[in-house]
C-alpha cells in the first residue's frame, strides 16, 4: 500500500510552533484546574487517588524492558470511538508483529473504560496528558517508540514536532476532519500545517477527508485513502437464543416489540420518551430500551422515565446488587417497562435483541452523531438524525444500501417508527442488506496494520528515521475500490 521515499529531516519549531504553544502557556491555569477537578472526581466515583493523568504520569507497563531489536508502538485514540477504529488495527498488527511493544494512550475516561474491556492485544493501557513540551518529551523517552500512530482527528502538534525530532515515524489511521470541525480547523490552519508537516503517512477514511488534510497543510504525497476501519470492528450478531436470554433478563414477554435508542444525549430522552408515549396507542406491546452515551446520567434517565409513569430495570443497579451478593430475580411481566442500559461495553450485545434501533447523538443541534455499525451488524434496521458530521460517511452508506434511514425532525422519526414496527418483511430485508454492506467496506484495518508494521519493521540496513510512506500526489485522493 506504500512505496518508501528518503527521509525527511525534522522540520524546525518555526513561528506557528511558537503562537501554539504561547496559547498553551495562557491557557495552563485553566488546564491545571481542569486537571485538579477531574482527579476529585475521580475520588469521588472511588476511582482512588494517585496523580492526575494530564500530567504525564505513567503506568510501570509503559516502559517494561523489552528486546531492543522488537519494534514499539505508541497508539493514541481519544474516546470509544476512536478506541473501536483502532481495536480492529491493533489485531492485525499484533498478527504481523507479534514481538512488538505496543501501548495504547486515551484521553476521555469513557474511551480508557472502553479500552480495559476489550482484548486489544496491547502491552499498556494510559491516559493521554495536556499537549506540552516538557511532557510529551518526558513521555516520548520513556516509551521510546518506533512508530507513533494517531487515530481519526487525534493531531497534537507538540507530540508530532517532538516525535519527528527524535526519529520516530508517525501516522494518522482513519482520519477524518468534520464538517463541523474543519471551518474551526482552517481558521487555525498555520498551526495545523506545522502538525501534519511532520506526519510521514496519513489514510484518510474517504476522498473528502484526503482533501482536507491538504487544504490544512498536509504533503499530499503522504495522503491517500485508506477507507474506515470501523467496518471490520462490529460485534457478532446474536443467535436467537441469545436475544431471547436478553429479553428474559429484562423481563420482556415473548411476544413484546422492542424499540431501542443507543447513546442518547440531554434532550433526547425526552423526545424519545414521548415518542415511546404516543407509539403505545398503535403498538400495544412495544417497550423501550435506552442506553445513555454517557452512564454517569444513569440518575437523569432513571428520573424522565418515573416521570413517563414507567417501570425501571437500570442495568448498573442489576449489576452492582449481583457483587454485592444479593439476587436480583428475573422480574415479572409488566405492562410497560422502560430499560436503562448505564454501563460499558455491552450495548453492542443489546442491539440484537431489539426490532427497531435508534442511534441517537444525531436527533438536536449540536450533536454530531454516533456509530451505526454495531446495530446493523446486529441485523437491524437504523434511525438517525439529520446531524451526523462524525459520521458523515457511514450514515451515506447505510442510507444508500437500504439499510439505514435518517429523519429530518422528531416528528419524522416518530412516523418512521410506527411504519418500520409494521413492516417485519422490511426490516428483513434491510438485515440482509446491512450484511452484504459491511462485507463491502471490511478491510481498512489490515490496510492500516500493513502501513504500520512497514514504518516498525524498515529494510536491513536503512538509517532509523522518518520516512515518507504516501502515494505519489497524482494517487494521493483515488479512491480505495469501494471505499466510502
Amino acid at each position: 500500500m506504500s512505496d518508501r521515499t528518503p527521509a525527511r529531516g525534522p522540520r524546525s519549531w518555526d513561528w506557528a510552533g511558537v503562537l501554539y504553544n504561547l496559547m498553551m502557556t495562557l491557557a495552563a491555569p485553566a488546564l491545571l484546574a481542569w486537571a485538579v477537578a477531574r482527579l476529585v472526581r475521580s475520588k469521588a466515583r472511588g476511582g482512588g487517588g494517585g496523580v492526575p493523568p494530564p500530567l504525564g504520569w505513567l503506568p510501570p507497563a509503559v516502559g517494561e524492558p523489552h528486546h531492543a531489536s522488537d519494534p514499539v508502538i505508541w497508539v493514541h485514540a481519544a474516546s470509544v470511538g476512536e478506541v473501536t477504529a483502532a481495536s480492529a488495527v491493533l489485531r492485525e498488527l499484533r498478527l504481523r508483529l507479534p514481538l512488538a511493544h505496543i501501548v495504547l494512550s486515551t484521553s476521555t475516561p469513557t474511551g480508557q473504560s472502553s479500552a480495559r474491556q476489550r482484548d486489544l492485544g496491547v502491552d499498556a493501557i494510559f491516559q493521554f496528558p495536556v499537549d506540552a513540551p516538557l511532557i510529551m518529551e518526558r513521555l516520548l523517552e520513556c516509551i521510546k517508540p518506533s512508530v507513533l500512530v494517531l487515530v481519526e482527528t487525534e493531531i497534537w502538534p507538540n507530540l508530532l514536532w517532538l516525535a519527528r525530532r527524535r526519529g520516530t515515524r508517525t501516522a494518522i489511521i482513519n482520519g477524518r476532519i468534520s464538517d463541523r470541525a474543519f471551518p474551526r480547523n482552517r481558521t487555525f490552519r498555520f498551526v495545523f500545517r506545522w502538525a501534519l508537516r511532520n506526519v510521514d503517512w496519513i489514510g484518510a477514511q474517504s476522498p473528502l477527508d484526503a482533501e482536507r488534510f491538504v487544504l490544512l497543510g498536509a504533503d499530499p504525497a503522504a495522503v491517500t485513502v485508506g477507507g474506515n476501519s470501523k467496518f471490520d470492528e462490529v460485534p457478532v450478531r446474536l443467535l436467537p437464543a441469545e436475544a431471547a436470554r436478553w429479553r428474559q433478563e429484562f423481563g420482556f414477554a415473548e411476544g413484546d416489540e422492542i424499540l431501542l435508542a443507543g447513546s442518547t444525549h440531554p434532550g433526547e430522552e425526552e423526545a424519545i420518551l414521548t415518542i415511546f408515549d404516543h407509539l403505545r396507542f398503535s403498538h400495544k406491546h412495544l417497550q423501550l430500551i435506552i442506553a445513555p452515551r454517557h452512564p454517569d446520567r444513569g440518575d437523569r434517565v432513571h428520573q424522565l422515565v418515573r416521570e413517563h409513569g414507567y417501570d425501571v430495570y437500570r442495568r448498573s443497579h442489576v449489576l452492582q446488587m449481583r457483587e454485592d451478593g444479593g439476587e436480583m430475580g428475573v422480574p415479572g411481566a409488566a405492562a410497560v417497562r422502560v430499560v436503562i442500559i448505564d454501563t460499558i461495553g455491552e450495548l453492542g450485545s443489546i442491539y440484537g435483541c431489539a426490532d427497531l434501533v435508534i442511534v441517537a447523538g444525531s436527533l438536536l443541534h449540536g450533536l454530531a452523531g454516533h456509530n451505526l455499525l454495531e446495530p446493523i451488524a446486529q441485523g437491524k434496521m437504523v434511525l438517525f438524525g439529520r446531524y451526523c458530521a462524525d459520521f458523515r460517511d457511514i450514515s451515506a452508506v447505510a442510507v444508500r444500501e437500504g439499510c439505514g434511514v435518517q429523519v429530518q425532525s422528531v416528528e419524522e422519526l416518530q412516523e418512521q417508527c410506527d411504519r418500520l414496527l409494521t413492516a417485519p418483511e422490511e426490516r428483513a430485508l434491510a438485515a440482509e442488506r446491512g450484511t452484504r454492506m459491511l462485507a463491502k467496506h471490511a478491510g481498512a484495518s489490515a490496510r492500516y496494520a500493513q502501513v504500520i508494521a512497514e514504518m516498525a519493521e524498515p529494510p536491513a540496513g536503512a538509517d532509523v528515521a522518518p520516512s515518507d510512506a504516501g502515494p505519489g500526489p497524482a494517487e494521493a485522493f483515488a479512491p480505495a475500490g469501494e471505499v466510502p
